[in-house]
């Protein structure tokens, strides 16, 4: 009776092995081709049960088929599929987890094809993460700089196009928070540091709220008693956004200023149609939604890249197709006379510092200064 102990052990272990892959009949091991082949076995079991969310279990099996099959074909999927375990399982802890497994599958296998995929999902760790324009913006800048990575290393990858657009995303989001801080800067008459964030944000070519950055840019400037450079950031206001609701306070301003009005750009005027047919489509119960989602809405970031709006020098353009062609000279003192090119049309800058004294309680998004 004790004799036969060892074959019975060797049947059950050979029935429990069989059961745990795909059937057949007992004790064979097989693959659905047919095949004898226990890694790819092992591969597809793991597989199995990540899928199925029995992530410690699938990781258990991929790492046996590391340690069993150094040579195996399916070493690199194995390492990779550990990585996905964890970045499918999520979490603060598994996302941390999922970007360190990318990373070292990124060293142990430099020439693999999938590297654009793992590269990816390293930047998602980090999106994945993001929190809301007002809080810290680690997990922001942290997913900017592995999307724009993803971009400068692989061009040509299929997903680079995926990539751009959570680039946009995440740049949103940074921007918000820029233009946030720069109008509480206002507010506390930090000019300053107003003037500084607003300029960060507009560094953001697909920034969907450029008019308003353009805005309080010319309120700095305008309460700075830089006459100019205000009338230059309301002349972009007005020449390319168009349909913006700071574009009627951008235009009075230069009306107040006595500085020249642009002409509206007709690219700008039919992007912003465009723009407000998109804005027409977001649903309000989104919108409303968002309100109690700890993510950040990134619903209003483009779905295309824009071209960058050209800074020049803060100098008003006196063309009458307005602020196009900036000349790089020096900022005129307040109540100092314009110089223009020649041909151009000449006016005089004349500060206004009773009026100016008396605009100090307003806001920079505020619809009206007296």
């Amino acid at each position: 009776m004790t004799s036969r102990r060892p074959f019975a052990w060797l049947a059950v272990l050979s029935l429990t092995f069989s059961g745990c892959f795909f059937g057949g009949k007992k004790g064979e091991v097989i693959t659905p081709d047919g095949g004898a082949e226990p890694d790819k076995i092992l591969y597809e079991k793991g597989l199995q049960d990540v899928a199925k969310g029995r992530y410690d279990v699938g990781r258990l099996v991929f790492q046996n088929l590391l340690n069993t099959y150094p040579d195996s074909e399916y070493q690199e999927r194995a390492k990779l599929a550990i990585a996905d375990s964890y970045f499918k399982q999520g979490g603060t802890s598994g996302l941390l987890q999922a970007k360190a497994e990318y990373e070292d599958f990124k060293t142990f296998f430099p020439t693999s094809e999938e590297l654009d995929d793992a590269q990816m999902r390293i930047a998602l760790t980090h999106y994945r993460q993001m929190e809301k324009p007002n809080r810290d913006a680690t997990q922001a800048r942290a997913a900017q700089r592995e999307f724009q990575a993803f971009i400068a290393e692989h061009p040509e990858s299929p997903l680079v196009d995926e990539a751009r657009q959570y680039l946009r995303e995440v740049e949103e989001v940074l921007a918000v928070g820029d233009l946030g801080v720069a109008k509480h800067e206002f507010l506390r008459k930090n000019y300053r540091g107003a003037f500084n964030r607003a300029a960060t944000a507009i560094k953001y070519a697909d920034f969907s709220r450029q008019d308003e950055v353009l805005y309080v840019l010319g309120r700095v400037r305008e309460r700075q008693q830089n006459i100019v450079a205000a009338g230059y950031y309301y002349g972009l206001v007005v020449r390319y956004h168009p349909l913006s609701e700071f574009e009627g306070e951008s235009r009075k301003k230069l009306e107040k200023l006595g500085l020249p009005i642009p002409d509206v750009d007709p690219v700008a005027l039919a992007r912003a149609q465009e723009d407000l047919q998109d804005e027409t489509k977001r649903s309000l119960v989104g919108r409303f939604a968002m309100l109690f989602s700890k993510r950040p809405d990134v619903s209003r970031a483009r779905k295309a890249e824009r071209p960058p709006l050209l800074l020049g020098p803060e100098q008003i353009n006196l063309e009458p197709g307005g602020p196009a062609d900036h000349i790089p000279a020096p900022t005129p003192a307040p109540g100092a006379s314009t110089a223009v090119p020649s041909g151009s049309l000449g006016i005089e800058i004349v500060t206004r510092p009773d009026r100016e004294k008396g605009d100090e309680s307003a806001s920079p998004d505020s619809g009206s200064e007296e």
